[in-house]
């Protein structure tokens, strides 16, 4: 595992906003994005998560506190 599995409200939050930020966005952007996502703790290849995730999909794995 190369994140983690808990995450503040505060982390959470900014997650969801960058992974609704990364729905709508063009390849070039969605790369940085992952990479601050990442550099939050959250990697979806640590869940298994499909290749086009979404809010959902991050909170039905994460757990928040």
């Amino acid at each position: 595992m190369k994140g983690k599995k808990q995450f503040t409200k505060s982390e959470a939050s900014q997650i969801l906003s960058l992974i609704q930020e990364k729905i709508v966005s063009d390849t070039a952007a969605q790369k940085k994005i992952r990479a601050k996502i990442r550099r939050l703790g959250f990697y979806s290849s640590d869940y298994s998560l499909p290749r086009g995730y979404d809010s959902n999909d991050f909170l039905s794995v994460a757990r928040i506190s």
